[in-house]
């Protein structure tokens, strides 16, 4: 039989993780030709990939111009309102505290204008007629479609088909007829990201809500054996134990002293949408010096991948119960760089060895539940104590729903809260960890280290 040819892209940093230190890239050339496309020039993983055998092309990320830019926002426009449900408004509610009034009404004047224009006879139409004519006309689309050619390829694997550096590359193989496998990379991608204007032949998914949201949203799908529940290969690390530093070691690589007292993991989140966040970490960090959190713990922070380090620290300043961590960070765009076996090495024992943790509303929670610690979520705001609300509603997104319904997150609704929280969390934690299994069970389905073999024996079948 002819091994086919399957074109894999890379167009971000934790595409890495879930591809390649998996070990999915190697499974896949047991049966298939594997070219990589990679969008930035990434010199130590591109000569790593060359290495392990594999074909690796550096590829031009889309261009679109205005025209083009515009039509395709009005279809995001109509996906947000007409396909999407109040999941992705919920954020943009919450957003636009950081925005002035003047910004907010008028956004809310264009939101109105343009919904209304949807309900014109032959509007939808025209604009998804609109954006196939500036595909072609307004964007790289003809020199994809002659890359695609000379790829010589017969499928194409993506783990990020939201993604706008590898929209048009895309599209051109979806042009040439290619066989299209998206295999989904986080959990909230379904209902949080954009359109997705291939219809993949290929999905596979995390768990049943997804499953469900991409039939739902995506009514092109016309068989619903082509989406696939396969759980999290990225989660296949938690449950090897073979990813776990000596405590020693993983104590001298995250730069902690040699010490006996417990540790809290404060995981940040992406300045970008919460930028009061640092407060929690201050307001920890005082209870601590002032006996508020007993045992006196240490806190350790570990800066979202795609968030600035120096801004934690202009606000927090150095401290000595705080540890700063650093993950993994692009130098040119803070979401491209190489994640190595050694960083997620730091990530798993950093996850098994602290004692409590504490996230804005991230999948951090479902990879802390993993190593069964207590899970902490604050969503008061002492800067906009009016607005709370609208950040507690950021945790009742749909695709965080099902972790606030397995009821092993303990949402702070003040300071107080948070430190009582802690101090139970760090006294007796088997108290507020009975839940961490099915909080598992709800987000990545199977806890069986095997969801990298369940996605390659599925493109395996649908390669055949």
């Amino acid at each position: 039989m002819l091994r086919k040819r399957l074109l894999v892209t890379i167009s971000f940093s934790f595409s890495i993780r879930y591809l390649y230190r998996t070990g999915l890239l190697h499974q896949l050339q047991n049966f298939a030709d594997v070219v990589i496309a990679i969008t930035w020039n990434e010199e130590e993983l591109i000569n790593e990939l060359r290495t392990d055998g594999f074909e690796v092309h550096l590829i031009p990320e889309s261009k679109k111009g205005i025209v083009y830019e515009s039509a395709r926002k009005r279809i995001d426009f109509w996906f947000t309102f007409f396909r999407l449900n109040n999941s992705k408004r919920a954020q943009d509610k919450y957003l636009n505290l950081f925005n002035s009034k003047k910004t907010v009404v008028l956004s809310k004047a264009r939101t109105i204008v343009n919904y209304a224009r949807f309900y014109l006879p032959g509007y939808t139409r025209k604009i998804f007629k609109k954006e196939q004519e500036t595909l072609v006309a307004d964007t790289n689309f003809n020199g994809m479609l002659l890359l695609v050619d000379r790829l010589n390829i017969d499928a194409v694997l993506t783990v990020t088909p939201f993604h706008a550096q590898e929209d048009i590359l895309l599209r051109a193989c979806s042009h040439r007829n290619k066989q299209m496998i998206a295999a989904i990379l986080s959990f909230d991608n379904i209902t949080k990201r954009g359109w997705m204007p291939v219809n993949y032949d290929t999905y596979l998914v995390w768990n049943k809500y997804n499953y469900e949201q991409t039939l739902r949203i995506y009514k092109e799908i016309k068989d619903a054996s082509r989406v696939h529940v396969v759980g999290a290969a990225q989660f296949d690390f938690y449950f090897n134990d073979n990813n776990l530093l000596s405590k020693e070691a993983w104590m001298q690589v995250a730069g902690i002293p040699e010490t006996d007292r417990k540790i809290i993991l404060y995981a940040g989140g992406p300045g970008s949408l919460f930028p009061n966040e640092p407060q929690y970490l201050q307001h920890i960090l005082n209870a601590i010096d002032s006996g508020a959190i007993k045992g006196d713990p240490l806190v350790l922070f570990r800066c979202h991948p795609v968030d600035n380090l120096s801004k934690w620290k202009s606000f927090i300043g150095e401290h000595k119960n705080l540890v700063y961590d650093i993950s993994w960070t692009g130098k040119e765009k803070l979401q491209y760089s190489n994640i190595t076996i050694d960083d997620i090495k730091k990530l798993c024992s950093t996850l098994a060895y602290t004692d409590v943790h504490i996230n804005l509303c991230s999948t951090m929670t479902v990879d802390g539940s993993a190593y069964n610690k207590p899970q902490i979520g604050p969503y008061y705001d002492e800067v906009n104590p009016a607005k709370q609300d609208l950040l507690r509603g950021m945790y009742y997104q749909e695709h965080f729903k099902p972790i606030i319904n397995s009821q092993s997150l303990l949402l702070a609704g003040s300071k107080k809260e948070l430190i009582h929280y802690i101090n139970t969390a760090l006294a007796n934690p088997a108290s507020v960890t009975k839940n961490s299994q099915k909080v598992l069970e709800e987000i990545i389905t199977y806890t069986d280290g095997k969801s990298t073999e369940r996605v390659v024996n599925i493109i395996k079948k649908n390669l055949a």
